[in-house]
């Protein structure tokens, strides 16, 4: 006879929860907004046109790098605002690094104060 259910898998008793962790939940935005950024330089490498890309080069050929949530850049360090990179490889590697510090939690308390400031706007007549 074959292996039962219980000897196939590995049951474990945990349910999903019913509100989703707001921690988590920016992550994931953030998550998903930079794997949309590599994208974005892959096509750029393509000669393809990538709007609202979060890169771009200054007139001495310096690339630079902000990482956003929504469209609100982030402060990475005291009165910093960019990543400098040396190429586009760079950036990407750079989106890379990013990438893994968020999956840390390096980022949520940047996200928490940020997302607190985006709702606090809402509602407000201008």
């Amino acid at each position: 006879m074959g292996k039962t259910l219980e000897q196939t898998l590995s049951l474990v008793p945990v349910t999903r929860p019913k509100a989703a962790n707001p921690t988590v939940q920016r992550r994931s935005r953030l998550l998903r907004a930079i794997r949309k950024q590599q994208m974005m330089v892959e096509r750029f490498r393509q000669g393809e046109k990538t709007d609202r890309a979060w890169f771009w080069s200054n007139e001495e050929g310096k690339i630079y790098l902000q990482i956003k949530y929504g469209k609100v850049v982030l402060e990475l360090a005291k009165g910093k605002f960019a990543i400098q990179c040396v190429s586009l490889e760079d950036v990407a590697k750079n989106l890379g690094v990013v990438e893994n510090l968020i999956h840390k939690g390096e980022f949520d308390t940047v996200l928490s104060i940020v997302s607190k400031d985006i709702r606090s706007r809402f509602g407000k007549p201008t």
